[in-house]
């Protein structure tokens, strides 16, 4: 077996997540600690998109009535399903999405302007999930990230040992705008838009030759934690987990820092 390789989940585990979530049902706009996730599946057939664009470069200056489905379709912007509930498949929701006509880019606007009020770095997207069972996108999300303090000390110290790191995040996370920000990750070690099946696959081809830490934090990252010969709970972020997930995992930790003593140990 060659040398450790650590994959690491994005928010909750190297970052913290900033959260800016329209209710369209109740029509309430606000800072969210809950996760996409947990939104998620709060409803009986939920799911959870994330628009591949910049907002910036394809959103920002389109006029407010403009509905959001609309323009996904003339400007051809895909939705990446993350995370669904048993039962829904990726093409029912990307359907549902191009038939809602609710969703304006007013509503979209709402929830950028919020975010970047807040103290992040400059890699945000937009996200949405949708009550299937009602076929309506029934949350805008707009998300940012901040770095967890030790975050960038520790990706350091495991490049200067030789560790292999990747990044397997859910988010629209692009390697060329994360590799800024994470300068001891490789920038083909980053990705983004994951499903769980995503990081199950990327941990299981790491496996053909090298040993394999998964470091999670939520339900999504049940998978590849369970493929991983470590696998790693990161609890630094308050969330609502299942249980399964403290099964699975081999060590827990509350603060990012702590894989270093982890990898000392293993090694």
């Amino acid at each position: 077996m060659s040398e450790l390789a650590v994959v690491f989940d994005g928010a909750g585990v190297l970052y913290a997540p900033f959260r800016i979530i329209k209710d369209m049902e109740r029509g309430v706009t606000k800072r969210s600690r809950v996760s996409g996730i947990t939104c998620t599946d709060r409803l009986e057939r939920g799911a959870m998109t994330i628009l591949k664009t910049r907002y910036e470069e394809t959103m920002e200056k389109e006029e407010h009535a403009k509905i959001l489905s609309d323009l996904l379709r003339e400007k051809k912007i895909e939705n990446k399903v993350i995370y669904k509930k048993k039962g829904v498949s990726d093409r029912e929701v990307v359907e549902a999405i191009l038939m809602d006509k609710n969703v304006r880019l007013e509503d979209v606007h709402e929830t950028m302007s919020f975010l970047r009020r807040c103290d992040i770095l400059p890699v945000i997207g937009v996200g949405l999930i949708i009550d299937m069972a009602g076929g309506a996108i029934r949350y805008v999300i707009a998300g940012g990230i901040n770095l967890f303090p030790g975050t960038l000390k520790l990706l350091r110290e495991l490049r200067e040992r030789g560790i292999m790191t990747f990044v397997a995040s859910g988010d629209r996370v692009e390697k060329e705008e994360m590799a800024v920000y994470l300068p001891d990750i490789p920038p083909d070690n980053i990705f983004g838009t994951m499903k769980p099946e995503d990081k199950r696959e990327l941990v299981r081809k790491l496996k053909e030759e090298h040993k394999v830490m998964m470091v999670g934090n939520d339900k999504n990252d049940y998978l590849a934690m369970w493929e991983a010969d470590i696998a790693v709970l990161s609890l630094q972020e308050a969330a609502d987990r299942p249980g399964a997930i403290f099964e699975v995992a081999d060590f827990r930790i509350k603060d990012i820092s702590e894989v270093k003593e982890i990898v000392e140990e293993i090694r």
